[in-house]
């Protein structure tokens, strides 16, 4: 380990935090956002994003418009927790940690997909090899084999009969999607990415109804863990769709790489995100000591150490021009996260001047 190699980092979740969930943000938001990672480069902190979303995704989205100077002080971190990024100035271009990977073995893929789903996945993953096909088919063959040496159907997966219980319940399955991220799969039930249509009661029903069936699969199955390296779970109920996530894939799992391999002591590490609650997927992070956390949720857990910080990208955006604003001043990363550690477990946003 490289000690104290950076300063800090500043770890923030995407969706509904950064940006509106499913929105790409303008010209004039990537310029905004890139000089407050210029600010934070000048005081050799972090910016590290954290997803569910693959980085084929949110590079369009974000990252790949992002210039290039400020890039050796951006890293992601997506699929949950699955997978890990960063900029390699030497080949100027995006690049994967191989040692932080971990995500679904081709088995585990299959028996929560489905064959044609999985299928469908792996040409994405593929999209740029000569070699696609060949590469598809034969891993396919091999989960299909492993599927049948262990008793599971070589072709259907718990997704499918997931879907047929849609259709019953008067949803059309259809219109919904289904987005693999290596080490965890997202299953957008209503067809939408934002939380709007899973707040109608029926819908609300329906979605726990599914989510108890799956749950219950997993549980019949051991999670799933003798077709891979470790079982699956669906760790967080969250605000929309049914995510499965390969246990351990998760954003303590990414902090806690950051500081084992970038020397970023646990005290200069500022989070922000929207779901720090039970069974949100922001609330592992808790489980890091020193950590300075805030959030800009609806629903925010009661005593824990957390900052309630106003709701949405708005707020958000707030704190970011003041903390970057603040640096400017010449204040020290450290000194900003100790006065803002005195707001935990208060409403923070009308006690600071933003």
């Amino acid at each position: 380990m490289n000690l104290h190699k950076f300063s800090g980092a500043w770890l923030t979740d995407i969706d509904d935090t950064l940006i509106e969930s499913g929105k790409t943000p303008d010209d004039v938001w990537i310029k905004g956002l890139a000089e407050k990672i210029r600010v934070l480069k000048e005081n050799n902190i972090l910016w590290i994003p954290m997803s569910g979303v693959a980085l084929v995704k949110l590079g369009p989205r974000i990252l790949y418009r992002l210039p290039e100077d400020v890039l050796s002080h951006v890293m992601y971190y997506g699929g949950d927790g699955s997978q890990k990024y960063f900029y390699s100035e030497e080949k100027s271009e995006w690049m994967e940690d191989e040692k932080f990977i971990s995500i679904f073995s081709d088995a585990q893929g299959i028996a929560v997909l489905g064959l044609a789903e999985y299928r469908k996945a792996l040409i994405d993953i593929y999209a740029d090899s000569d070699s696609a096909s060949l590469m598809i088919e034969k891993r396919l063959q091999t989960g299909r084999e492993n599927l049948k040496k262990y008793g599971y159907s070589p072709e259907y997966g718990i997704l499918d009969t997931l879907k047929e219980m849609l259709q019953e319940k008067g949803y059309d399955p259809a219109k919904s999607e289904i987005y693999y991220r290596g080490g965890s799969v997202s299953w957008m039930i209503f067809g939408d990415i934002s939380a709007e249509p899973y707040r109608e009661k029926k819908a609300r029903q329906v979605r726990s109804e599914i989510m108890d069936v799956a749950e219950n699969w997993l549980a019949e199955y051991d999670g799933l863990a003798d077709l891979g390296e470790r079982p699956i779970s669906v760790p967080f109920p969250g605000a929309r769709g049914i995510k499965f996530v390969l246990i351990g894939n998760d954003k303590e799992k990414a902090t806690r790489n950051i500081i084992d391999t970038e020397g970023v002591v646990p005290e200069t590490i500022f989070f922000t995100g929207n779901e720090i609650f039970d069974g949100g997927n922001d609330n592992m992070i808790r489980n890091v000591d020193g950590v300075t956390l805030l959030s800009v949720g609806e629903q925010t857990d009661e005593g824990v150490n957390v900052i309630r910080g106003g709701l949405g990208v708005e707020a958000n955006r707030k704190w970011m021009e003041l903390i970057c604003d603040r640096l400017q001043k010449g204040e020290k990363w450290p000194d900003i996260l100790s006065d803002l550690k005195a707001y935990a477990g208060k409403d923070a946003l009308q006690s600071i001047s933003l």
